[in-house]
């Protein structure tokens, strides 16, 4: 009997140990704990995805709100602001300069054209605003033809004339002179 009590508890022994149902207790209890914690993966991933949704309803809500405020604002107020009044342009004064008007072929290197015009001082001219930044006596400017001057500048050409205008700046931050008015002197 004592080997048969051995061998009942021996093979119970075996049995729980070694190849235990889904029956037993401890297989049991370990499905029971894994289903708990799946299902609380399963309620914690949906109360993060409900929160990330209502943030960002919530989120988008407010910015589409600030939006049609700035929009609300820029489209009242243009129609407020805005006037129609022209600037008034101020005359600039005039620049008058003397001295011979000549016609003279540009170096083909440069690729600016045929020709262009300058005028030789009688005297030397103080120029103080040029590339230079520094103010310098000068023989000759570039002169660009009046806007209004129908026949050209070449009715000048050789002529001892009187220019009015301004001094701009040219090709290469050269200073040239922008003629109004062209007076044979």
């Amino acid at each position: 009997m004592a080997k048969l009590a051995d061998a009942q508890s021996s093979e119970g022994c075996i049995a729980r140990c070694v190849g235990s149902s889904p029956t037993s207790g401890t297989s049991n209890w370990f499905n029971k704990k894994m289903k708990n914690i799946k299902t609380a993966l399963v309620i914690a991933l949906a109360f993060g995805a409900l929160f990330i949704s209502f943030y960002n309803f919530f989120y988008l809500r407010g910015l589409e709100n600030r939006l049609q405020g700035i929009e609300k604002n820029l489209n009242g107020s243009v129609s407020e602001t805005v006037d129609d009044v022209t600037p008034v342009e101020t005359p600039v004064a005039l620049e008058t300069f003397v001295g011979t008007l000549k016609k003279e072929a540009i170096p083909a290197e440069l690729d600016l054209g045929d020709y262009w015009y300058w005028l030789y001082f009688d005297e030397p001219y103080l120029l103080e605003e040029n590339a230079r930044g520094i103010p310098m006596d000068v023989d000759k400017l570039q002169v660009n033809p009046p806007a209004r001057e129908v026949e050209g500048m070449d009715v000048f050409d050789g002529q001892h004339v009187e220019i009015k205008g301004n001094l701009t700046w040219g090709y290469a931050e050269s200073t040239v002179i922008g003629a109004e008015e062209i007076v044979i002197k």
